[in-house]
């Protein structure tokens, strides 16, 4: 059975993945970090954590969210993802299950 750790280690490693072009400035990776434990906490409290299915829709959000933090960074100019990547991604995606 997945754990709350394996779970966020699992959606931290596609954001990672995802962002590898640009990678996270340090204020950013622990946005990320953070929700990427909420939406395993997410899952777990709503006793998905070994769903595959819930888990799939989960990781393609992960990835819909850093493709939003992505098109903003180059709209932006940026070379990294930064906080106001984030809140931008945040306030055009949010509500999206199980991120926030």
């Amino acid at each position: 059975m997945a754990t709350v750790d394996s779970v966020q280690r699992r959606l931290w490693a596609r954001a990672q993945l995802r962002a590898a072009d640009f990678g996270f400035a340090p204020g950013c990776e622990n946005d990320v970090k953070n929700l990427t434990t909420n939406a395993a906490n997410t899952l777990a409290n709503e006793g998905y954590l070994s769903d595959p299915e819930r888990l799939n829709i989960a990781e393609q959000n992960i990835e819909r969210f850093i493709k939003e933090m992505i098109d903003e960074a180059r709209r932006k100019g940026y070379d990294q993802l930064h906080e106001d990547t984030f809140a931008f991604a945040r306030a055009r995606l949010c509500p999206l299950w199980p991120l926030c």
